[in-house]
């Protein structure tokens, strides 16, 4: 080979080596951009402007959710783009799709607003431990309570070090939910939970939308919209409902609490009500439906033999039971400590506190909670909050 030949032969191999470069480069640069698209959402509005009692109907969508998350959620962030005031909801993201609507009240002002949609790749799970475990618990047991749901009632497997998670949980609102050990009538746990949902996150990709609400006349153009960044400097979602606050002492105590906790057709009536905040006959009550069933005459407690639960019946009728006004399942025991109870209050036979109220009446049974609480030893139960309806209202 002549050194011609040699010269025209180094510098074909180099341009092969710089084009095999080029060509690794963009694949990479190729990837980089696919792994960004996976994470990317697209959401689309049925409008971008809105008056008072329109419905706001919104898409999300992920890319490639068979590689990203199957299940995830979606934060809706909604922010005054004026005053800086935000409302915030969150989704399931199943499937990479989502569809919910939000109808638009009367209490919000016109103006400008942004939609902020902020992915997380996580699913609502439920962690916790209990703190003042023995050597030999290795299960819990639960019962959660929600209102768009039948109740759950399952046993948890604790680990080496007391801890436990309960995965993918789908509710609507808000939950009532009890920890407690198996087959124990009394209930001293001492137990810690939180979520990821609810804790302070990065989210995998926002996306933000400007919206106007109001009188075209009234409004900026489409054109001459305010700039506006979206800031998350504050990605943390509340777990635990807000605690009660007393706001007055001039009536008696369980007053107070009645007015503050109970609603709707809970609230008021004629119904016979149990003191357990001015009073200790709850608290030393050694059991809850004995006490109960000593306390209202005609109403009877049943036993099924075959599985030991207890439920009541008033006038032959079964008589409905509701924890903090979400219904509990007749088949499910109560795990709660009398000494945890602020008030009961039993509606006699033909007074509905709910749609599907019975012919047997009905008994509410409500825990002690914010400043009525004045137990430090122990703590088993919780409010916890899940998703946003499908169909919710902006107010």
């Amino acid at each position: 080979m002549n050194i011609r030949n040699k010269k025209n032969c180094i510098l074909d191999v180099k341009r092969r080596a710089v084009a095999c470069l080029y060509l690794f480069l963009f694949v990479m640069s190729s990837n980089a951009q696919t792994v960004v698209k996976k994470d990317s959402i697209t959401v689309q509005l049925n409008n971008t402007h809105f008056v008072k009692g329109d419905t706001i109907n919104f898409e999300v969508t992920l890319q490639d959710y068979v590689h990203v998350a199957k299940k995830a959620s979606i934060q809706l962030w909604m922010e005054d783009i004026k005053s800086g005031k935000r409302w915030k909801y969150r989704y399931p993201l199943i499937n990479g799709y989502l569809n919910a609507k939000i109808v638009i009240s009367p209490e919000i002002g016109n103006g400008v607003y942004a939609l902020n949609f902020l992915l997380q790749k996580t699913f609502f799970n439920l962690q916790g431990n209990l703190i003042n475990a023995s050597k030999n618990d290795k299960l819990l047991s639960y019962v959660m309570i929600a209102k768009d749901k039948e109740t759950l009632f399952d046993v948890l497997p604790l680990d080496e070090t007391h801890q436990f998670k309960l995965k993918n949980l789908l509710f609507q609102d808000s939950a009532f939910i009890i920890f407690s050990k198996p087959k124990q009538k009394n209930n001293n746990l001492l137990v810690n939970i939180s979520t990821q949902l609810d804790s302070a996150f990065i989210p995998a990709c926002t996306h933000t939308q400007l919206i106007t609400v109001g009188p075209i006349s009234q409004l900026p153009s489409s054109s001459n919209l305010p700039e506006y960044n979206f800031k998350a400097d504050s990605t943390k979602y509340k777990l635990i409902l807000p605690e009660v606050i007393v706001k007055t002492k001039l009536n008696k105590k369980v007053e107070d609490f009645e007015r503050e906790n109970t609603s709707g057709l809970f609230s008021g009536g004629d119904a016979i009500l149990l003191d357990g905040i001015s009073s200790d006959e709850i608290a030393n009550a050694p059991d809850l439906y004995t006490f109960i069933s000593i306390k209202v005459p005609g109403l009877k407690l049943e036993v099924d033999n075959e599985n030991g639960n207890r439920s009541f019946t008033w006038r032959n009728q079964p008589t409905e039971m509701y924890i903090n006004e979400i219904k509990l399942d007749p088949d499910i025991p109560v795990w709660i400590n009398p000494a945890d109870i602020a008030m009961i209050k039993v509606f006699r036979p033909g007074m509905a506190v709910s749609s599907g109220t019975g012919t047997g009446g009905a008994i509410a049974i409500y825990t002690k909670t914010g400043e009525y609480n004045k137990t430090t030893n122990r703590k088993y139960s919780f409010f916890i909050v899940g998703y946003t309806g499908l169909l919710s209202v902006w107010k």
